[in-house]
Formats: structure tokens, sequence, C-alpha cells
């Protein structure tokens, strides 16, 4: 999957993004502007800024975070410099196609690796530097789009206004098709509200020991029209496993009340969960 988000990335970059004139923001806006004025590959200025960004992260976010980062910023500017040699040039006649095609095709590219808690060590780590270290009261995504506002106006060192317009455009498209592949791909979430009488056991050993999630359970709740004692069980599961469990109440014939609901988000420590210590810019 991490190789995957580096060719997304490096396609886009090397074989759209430059092919067709326009720049992107980020730390391949700064490696495209000092290759400008040095005529240095823009891929080994950003293996640099990386590897500088990794050790500064081990240093005041600690080795969690520097983990985290380590493998795509070694992988990623070796994948990008690779497919900077290959002749390759995917270019459109409408600089807005190319634009958008670009901005999706990267957006994907970072949101593979953040869905599975990875991350490239780019300007949103930066942000997390500052924060900690130098704003600590300010917002996160405001100290990144601050961040973000310098990049482009270094740019403006190197490129015209439209080159610069097209990459604040790139960064809309890339930022949203990202946070859709961060947020909305995968499985779709359920929770699974039961409610039945006190023998429910073989219910919560399905939950846990066949479709391995957790439950929580309500031994104190109270039918309003039958006033009998009931159990209530809450369990988030993915769609494959709503309906193993529906079956299984079903064949089981326990009488049961279930209210299912559509999640948005759930954190935790799931496979098919965010992290709760992500602190992710949308």
């Amino acid at each position: 999957m991490l190789i995957a988000g580096c060719l997304c990335c490096s396609i886009s970059t090397n074989w759209i993004l430059i092919p067709n004139g326009l720049a992107a923001p980020g730390i391949t806006g700064i490696s495209l502007t000092v290759e400008h004025f040095t005529g240095i590959n823009y891929s080994f200025v950003y293996y640099a800024i990386t590897i500088l960004i990794l050790i500064t992260t081990w240093f005041t976010l600690g080795k969690k975070d520097a983990s985290n980062i380590v493998i795509l910023s070694i992988l990623y500017p070796a994948v990008l410099s690779v497919l900077s040699f290959v002749d390759i040039q995917i270019v459109f006649e409408d600089k807005l196609i190319a634009l958008a095609v670009f901005g999706v095709i990267y957006g994907v590219g970072i949101g593979i690796p953040y869905r599975i808690g990875f991350s490239y060590g780019g300007d949103d780590t930066v942000a997390k530097i500052l924060k900690k270290c130098v704003w600590k009261s300010i917002e996160l995504k405001k100290i990144y789009y601050f961040e973000e506002v310098l990049i482009i106006l270094f740019m403006a060192t190197a490129f015209d206004l439209d080159t610069l317009a097209y990459a604040f455009a790139g960064q809309l498209i890339y930022v949203n098709a990202m946070n859709y592949v961060v947020f909305n791909l995968g499985p779709k979430l359920y929770d699974m509200q039961i409610i039945g009488d006190q023998k429910m056991e073989e219910v919560e050993d399905f939950i846990i020991n066949t479709i391995h999630k957790s439950v929580t359970i309500y031994h104190d709740a109270v039918g309003g029209y039958s006033r009998e004692p009931k159990v209530q069980m809450s369990c988030v599961c993915n769609s494959k496993e709503y309906i193993q469990l529906r079956e299984f109440i079903k064949k089981g014939s326990y009488n049961c009340f279930i209210k299912v609901i559509p999640l948005v988000h759930v954190f935790g420590q799931n496979r098919d969960f965010h992290r709760l210590d992500d602190e992710n810019i949308e």
C-alpha cells in the first residue's frame, strides 16, 4: 500500500504536473523552486528536505511520530527520483483537466498511507512541529495554512502568477481527494444497538470471537412497555460483519430489538477505525 501511494504521487508529479507546466505547493513546490534557481534535480532537494524534517521530528515530536514518517521519508523520494528519469509525459490540451487529474491521483497517493497510519513527513509534519515548539495555542490547520501561504510566496520568486493560481487550485483538489480516501473509503461502519432478554451470552460470544469486535453491555435496561429487565448491547462493525451478526441473530431466533445507525468517523484501536492520536488536517 505504501508503494502504491508513492507511485501515485510520483506519477502525478513527474508525468502530469511538470510536463503540463504546473506546480504544486508544499515540499514539492519548495523543491521545484530550488531547482529553478540551482539546477539541482528537484527530487534530490525533496530527499534532503524530508530527511531534515525526519531528524527534526525525532528530536521535537518524539520517536513515535518519527517512526510514522521514516519509511516514506526514504521510500517516496527514492521512487520520485527514479520516475523523474523515466521519459513519460501525459500532456493535456486544457491545463484545468491536467490539474484535476493530477489533484485526484496525488490526493489518492497521499491518502492511502494516511489511511493505514503513515505520513510522508511533509509540510503537515512541519505544522505539528511548529505547534508544539512555537505556536502551542494556535489551531493546527491555521498553522498549516499560514505555512502554505509562505511556501506560495517563496514560489512566486520562480513562477508566474498563473502557475501559482493553478498550484493553489490543485491543492484544493488533492486535499479533498486525500480526505475522501482517509475518511470515506474503506469499510462502511455501523453502530448496532441490540436489546434483548437476559439470555444474550451467545450473541456476545459471536461478536467477540467470530467477527472479532468489541461490545459494550448494559445490564440495567428495562423495557418501557413490558417493564421487564433487558440486556442492551452496542457494537460497531463494518457492513460484512453487520450482515453476519444479523443472520446469526435471525437463525438463533433471539427475541431482539435491533437498531442500526450508519457512522461517519470511528476512532479506536481496531483495524477498521481511525486512530485517536492522529491530528489530521481536514
